[in-house]
């Protein structure tokens, strides 16, 4: 990336740096700052432009690989054909029953339609939403005014957090026929697109959602980000990023978060608070490049705690089997079945000898780490994809 030059190149000299890396906190990122992605926004255009109607999609990934940022981004806002309604269900989840439920989403549909100038009606009312039956008919009075009106648009309902409805039904607050109800929308209306992106497939999810979407949905996996998306990330966070990382700093960055989008985010923007450090004392003459030298003082316990969250999520998201192996890999380390480099790769054997599990079930977890999105697989054998996660799994667990 070039130096900024010019009136403007002298003015960015003599500042501080606006710290682009929104998703450190683990929120969603949407505009300019959201990097990458591309190939899973094709996936879901071409699932969607290949069918009359527009199938369910259930997106799935472990926590903090930036599934909610790339809902938001759909048709990044230059689609004017598409109307994306957001449904937090982090937010809607504390609802007593399905007609709330139903009426946090009328409300959406209502606010999203009337932004694009429809003729929505009346806006929904609570006493609409007593329950799922008079909750359904208002609902359906609502799509079906939209219905005449989409002509070649698109409404997408895109469910974050889908898991919370299932826990909802497990706790008796949600009725199950919510599911069926809202495929037999999708079905009925070919404008109506429905994505529930969360942690799990439906095979992985509980009967309900299978039985409703189960020959219907199609799944999207959202995986780490590709070597040349975690550089752009790194390097181009924002059109106006001036700073320079060294080439072997982006590349010990990508190999410490094997691409994961959070932890890139979080070490990135620690290092540019700690250039801005830097400058408040050294001023216009600070050198504007990161270097290795910029990446050790953040590496300490207070980066692993404030990234508690995502690690926290990957080990309470796994069972205890895939525990034990974890232990063994992020401990041991091996070259083939010698317990000797840590970080280096296992055969399915050495984690058998290491760990005391009979072959089956090191199979079985190997293939559910795997899943989860916490090993890979090299000619070396197997390792953790993240060192950051091996690391917090040596040190901590």
């Amino acid at each position: 990336m070039g130096r900024a030059g010019g009136i403007a190149g002298t003015e960015i000299s003599r500042q501080t740096m606006l710290n682009p890396y929104e998703g450190y906190s683990g929120l969603p990122v949407t505009g300019p700052t959201f990097v990458g992605r591309n190939d899973i926004l094709r996936q879901i255009e071409t699932r969607w432009a290949v069918s009359d109607r527009l199938p369910p999609l259930i997106l799935y990934g472990h926590r903090r690989m930036g599934k909610s940022s790339i809902v938001r981004n759909l048709g990044r806002g230059t689609d004017s054909s598409m109307i994306l309604v957001y449904l937090d269900m982090q937010d809607a989840g504390w609802v007593d029953h399905t007609g709330q439920l139903l009426l946090d989403f009328a409300e959406a549909i209502y606010r999203k339609a009337s932004e694009a100038v429809l003729d929505a009606g009346p806006a929904p009312v609570e006493g609409d939403y007593a329950d799922l039956g008079v909750a359904r008919r208002a609902l359906n009075s609502l799509l079906d005014r939209l219905d005449g009106q989409m002509a070649d648009r698109r409404l997408i309902l895109a469910v974050d957090e889908f898991e919370i409805i299932q826990q909802g039904i497990e706790k008796g607050r949600i009725d199950p026929d919510l599911l069926h109800y809202l495929r037999s929308k999708a079905s009925q209306y070919r404008w109506l697109a429905l994505i529930f992106a969360g942690l799990h497939t439906l095979d992985e999810m509980g009967h309900d959602y299978r039985s409703a979407f189960y020959g219907a949905a199609e799944h999207v996996r959202v995986g780490y980000l590709s070597h040349d998306d975690a550089l752009q990330l790194i390097t181009q966070p924002h059109p106006d990023f001036s700073l320079e990382y060294a080439p072997e700093l982006r590349e010990e960055l990508f190999h410490l978060t094997y691409g994961q989008p959070y932890l890139l985010q979080r070490l990135c923007w620690e290092l540019v608070n700690r250039w801005n450090e830097r400058f408040l004392r050294g001023g216009e003459a600070t050198l504007r490049e990161l270097t290795m030298d910029d990446l050790a003082p953040i590496l300490t316990p207070d980066f692993y705690e404030a990234a508690g969250y995502y690690f926290d999520g990957v080990w309470s998201n796994v069972t205890e089997a895939e525990r034990g192996l974890m232990r063994a890999l992020a401990i041991f380390g091996s070259v083939g079945d010698r317990p000797e480099q840590p970080g280096g790769g296992w055969t399915a054997e050495g984690l058998v000898a290491a760990t005391g599990q009979t072959p089956e079930a090191v199979s079985v977890a190997l293939d559910l780490l795997r899943r989860h999105d916490v090993i890979v697989e090299e000619a070396g054998g197997v390792r953790f994809a993240s060192e950051l996660m091996r690391r917090w799994v040596a040190q901590y667990q």
